[in-house]
């Protein structure tokens, strides 16, 4: 694995982890709140997809809360785009997964209102994402990091939607007691009226994270991935 640094700030170094390169190249955002987590949580699916010949790129981004993720989100793409030819990945051909408010991000590459249109991913695979920040919940999350309402519809990929949004795969458990599984069912709803439709996979009676390996979970992280690695290879670039 090799590093790109991407930025420095506050005397902290950020950079892109590659595990692998090549057509397409998944770039993975951790999930935390924004406020925890680091980026080796999806090591384990970038690994599979990097069995697969896919580039992988797992992003390291400040837990400072999502005013710095999104600006972090934003060069990290810009500099995955500026460097697509040493990580061998061809034109239109970069997807963005995350999970939780990792997805939140993976969704800000495209729908942030300062989102640079030539950094925009081809698809976005999400799981049990972060689609809501103008409320708690159950019915969305992160309200508590934004000062006025107008500021948290701003981060707000439900609030943000567009024709714009590329291919999308969510998985969401229905016993998620962080993020509730019917902010990605009205997510879905209305992409599929203002954007590219979104394919939803409801996982019953799963938790937040029940697609990390864990011993207990070992059966879900191969179906998401599974599942990851075939909307990737088959659909969203098919």
């Amino acid at each position: 694995m090799r590093q790109i640094p991407y930025r420095t700030v506050h005397g902290r170094t950020l950079s892109l982890h590659v595990l692998s390169t090549g057509t397409p190249l998944a770039v993975f955002f951790h999930g935390g709140g924004w406020v925890r987590g680091d980026w080796t949580q999806f090591r384990p699916q970038a690994a599979h997809l990097a069995d697969l010949g896919v580039g992988t790129v797992l992003v390291e981004y400040r837990t400072e809360g999502p005013h710095a993720a999104v600006d972090d989100t934003l060069l990290a793409m810009a500099t995955v785009f500026e460097r697509s030819e040493e990580l061998n990945a061809g034109p239109g051909q970069v997807v963005t997964i995350g999970g939780s408010a990792g997805g939140h991000l993976a969704l800000m590459a495209t729908l942030f209102p300062e989102a640079d249109p030539r950094h925009r991913p081809a698809a976005t695979i999400l799981l049990n994402p972060v689609t809501d920040t103008t409320g708690e919940f159950p019915q969305a999350f992160g309200r508590r990091h934004f000062a006025t309402d107008d500021e948290a519809a701003r981060y707000s990929p439900l609030h943000q939607l567009g024709p714009h949004l590329p291919p999308t795969l969510i998985m969401h458990g229905t016993a998620d007691t962080a993020v509730h599984h019917q902010n990605s069912v009205t997510f879905a709803d209305r992409a599929g009226a203002t954007a590219n439709p979104v394919e939803l996979v409801l996982y019953p009676d799963q938790r937040h994270g029940f697609f990390n390996p864990t011993p207990t979970r070992r059966h879900h992280f191969e179906v998401t991935t599974n599942t990851m690695a075939q909307f990737l290879l088959a659909r969203a670039l098919g």
